[in-house]
């Protein structure tokens, strides 16, 4: 049976009084976060404290509008997908890097063509282009080569203007790759995982006789990333910050709201949320219950999550996908970042559009491990799966299967070892990962 509000409202209150909550936080500001994260804002939203409320660009009017799978705080639809555009240089798209791969199966045979270097194109970012000529098309790209382009702007002409970005603008050619809205159970129990345990968990390991190095994702100023599909958010503070202020285009307290690039000197007002209402929005999400593993029906249902969760661990899928990071148990990640291959390769890290941004990218510390590569992806936790559909970072899988087949690089030997399983185990090891369901679904 599935949850209903007043059955989710009372998990989170008791998630804050059993103590579990990073700090003393009352089940008042709780609520307060929730209000703040259902309600659904307006250009000067008599809501907002003294800024200019929805926009001017945004993704969803609201944070439960783009996390709603298995209740408030669960993943989205690709319908609630965002889009992310990069400048390239049409006449060195690549930087140099190629790779191209051609295989064929001849009944017990396979005949496979290589052509380059598959890490050259799966970790090589594209040839940065002149940010001049790149700023012509969109201010953005003066600072970063890949940019947010919001879904919607309060200006009714914005719609026509963004239609207008990708594609070919002389030598800058405009590409667009997407991001699925990721779950936010749990995030509270991530946020307080020590920088040494995940630390620990980049050491290299060998896994189902394959050598496993997934690495760390730091910010720019070099903090240990665990949030977000490149690991490139800190602490929860910052990706709640960031959300509200990017997705929503709300002015709050170190985040600048997203600005229309049409406008630049466009400016907010004022907060639309103050310290106490981005508190109480961080300790609403802090609060979301972690997700849950759904008891067996009977004996045989349990026998076959046995045997899925034993052949899980035997493919070589518990590598990455850790059971138990630190002291948080049914995880089933490293937050490590990790190689996916060319086929899964899009943009590193991205910017977001904001009024009054200096031109120039900010320095980054000597000696530290850099953000993510085009091919590389954190290891997405797997609690909450049955509920979080579709699957990997643009939500191109729409079975746990075809995710796992897609698995390339650091995966594919445990892709190959799935493609092998006999029909049984295969049943097996997709009932195991459907029982690690969004909280409240065991009720």
């Amino acid at each position: 049976m599935r949850p209903t509000p007043r059955d989710h409202r009372c998990s989170l209150v008791m998630f804050v009084l059993a103590g579990l909550a990073a700090g003393p936080v009352s089940a008042g500001e709780v609520e307060r976060g929730r209000a703040l994260f259902t309600h659904a804002w307006t250009p000067r939203d008599p809501r907002s404290r003294a800024g200019d409320g929805l926009g001017p660009v945004f993704n969803a009017t609201s944070c439960v509008a783009c996390h709603d799978k298995g209740g408030p705080g669960g993943a989205g639809g690709t319908d609630r997908n965002i889009e992310i555009i990069t400048a390239i240089d049409s006449f060195n798209p690549t930087g140099g890097g190629f790779f191209y791969a051609f295989a064929m199966d001849f009944g017990a045979g396979r005949f496979e063509y290589r052509i380059g270097d598959p890490s050259s194109a799966s970790n090589r970012t594209p040839s940065r282009i002149d940010p001049a000529l790149a700023g012509a098309v969109h201010p953005g790209f003066r600072r970063a080569s890949s940019l947010m382009l919001h879904r919607f702007g309060t200006d009714p002409t914005y719609q026509s203007w963004r239609e207008s970005v990708p594609g070919n603008h002389g030598r800058v050619v405009v590409q667009t790759s997407e991001r699925n809205p990721t779950p936010l159970f749990g995030l509270g129990r991530i946020d307080a995982i020590p920088d040494s345990v995940i630390e620990a968990a980049a050491k290299p390991k060998v896994s189902a006789g394959t050598r496993i190095k997934g690495r760390i994702g730091r910010t720019e100023d070099g903090r240990v990333g665990r949030f977000g599909w490149k690991a490139q958010t800190a602490t929860l503070a910052e990706f709640v910050h960031s959300a509200a202020a990017n997705e929503v285009g709300l002015e709050v307290p170190g985040h600048h709201q997203g600005a229309d690039p049409r406008l630049p000197g466009l400016e907010a007002p004022g907060l639309d949320l103050d310290q106490a209402d981005c508190e109480a929005l961080v300790a609403f999400v802090r609060a979301l219950p972690a997700p849950v593993t759904l008891p067996p029906a009977d004996a045989k249902g349990a026998a076959q999550v046995k045997g899925g969760e034993s052949t899980f661990k035997a493919i070589g899928c518990a590598a990455c996908h850790l059971p138990k990071l630190g002291d948080v148990a049914g995880l089933y990640s490293d937050l490590l970042l990790h190689d996916m291959s060319p086929r899964l390769a899009d943009t590193g890290t991205y910017g977001v559009f904001v009024a009054g941004a200096a031109d120039a990218p900010a320095p980054r510390n000597p000696g530290l491990d850099g953000p993510a590569t085009v091919g590389e992806w954190r290891t997405p936790p797997l609690w909450g799966l049955r509920d979080s559909a579709p699957y990997l970072h643009d939500g191109r899988a729409s079975t746990v299967a075809e995710a796992i087949a897609l698995h390339g690089g650091e995966g594919s030997a445990s892709a190959s070892r799935f493609a092998q399983l006999s029909p049984r185990r295969r049943q097996q090891l997709e009932s195991f990962l459907m029982s690690l369901a969004a909280p409240g679904q065991a009720n």
